[in-house]
């Protein structure tokens, strides 16, 4: 199956899933533009509100990656937003193989009720869970627990399995519809890692660790942090920036795959496939 037709039938789900069809999990994808879609200025100025929006814990300008795009786009091949665009389509593919879940924007489930039974996982639009991440973690869920924190992979040049502790990263964690149902739906004290972190640090927070490697972030050349990092007190140039895609390549051809970790082995791949073709 290519990935278009991997992407056509994620987005049908999208589309014809309805919620009283209920699955054990909801898998909330956050913002998530149609890279290919979207006008280029509107997409500039939704760069700009999410920067905006996660200032205070990064602490990034807001013309950060509108300074990057427009010299990116000068020096490869392929656009900025074509490359982001392609990690969204592997990241769709990841979500449309995770058995017993449900996807769909944090816009639609704004305005659906919400259930006490499901588990409620907030990610990123290139990022990944394991496919059976249902019935890993079902032996650890119980009805008395608000939120989980399970393992994360941090998936950049190589592949780092991140301590198991009660910390909150992009995507290991998970929600109880009870919580929600509890919060009358406000979204909006988890639907962000920061912000699950800080709810989770509650007094009166019931948290159970899970430890299991299931989730994945996804740090590739051309995500918000990965370009904060790898361009942190360089000028901003296009050797600059091609020393970085470089240093991707060559690293990521030598990567080691943790055995709990063996699973996103094939998404890690095409990401690599993804850079290559840039140079």
């Amino acid at each position: 199956m290519t990935v278009g037709a991997v992407k056509s039938g994620f987005l049908q789900r999208f589309r014809t899933l309805p919620w009283s069809r209920a699955k054990p999990l909801r898998i909330l994808v956050r913002q998530s533009p149609d890279w290919r879609n979207t006008p280029y200025q509107e997409l500039i100025e939704s760069s700009r509100s999410f920067l905006r929006m996660i200032a205070a814990p990064v602490g990034l300008p807001e013309n950060f990656i509108s300074e990057i795009v427009s010299l990116w786009d000068r020096t490869f091949k392929l656009t900025f937003f074509d490359v982001r665009a392609k990690m969204k389509d592997i990241a769709q593919e990841n979500l449309a193989a995770v058995k017993n879940a449900t996807a769909t924007t944090m816009e639609q489930a704004s305005t659906c009720d919400i259930r006490a039974e499901p588990v409620y996982l907030f990610i990123d639009d290139d990022d990944w869970l394991h496919p059976d991440i249902y019935r890993q973690i079902k032996p650890h869920l119980r009805p008395d627990v608000d939120g989980y924190v399970f393992g994360n992979i941090l998936c950049v040049s190589h592949i780092e399995l991140r301590a198991l502790g009660d910390g909150c990263y992009t995507n290991n964690y998970a929600i109880s519809g009870r919580f929600l149902q509890s919060r009358n739906g406000d979204f909006d004290c988890v639907a962000q890692h920061w912000a699950a972190d800080a709810s989770f640090h509650w007094p009166e927070f019931r948290l159970a660790r899970i430890p299991l490697y299931v989730s994945a972030t996804n740090k590739h050349p051309a995500s918000t942090m990965k370009l904060k990092d790898g361009l942190h007190g360089k000028e901003l140039s296009a050797a600059t920036l091609r020393r970085l895609i470089e240093k991707f390549v060559d690293e990521t051809a030598r990567i080691v795959v943790p055995s709990e970790a063996a699973w996103v082995e094939p998404y890690t791949r095409n990401v690599r496939k993804v850079f290559v073709a840039l140079l």
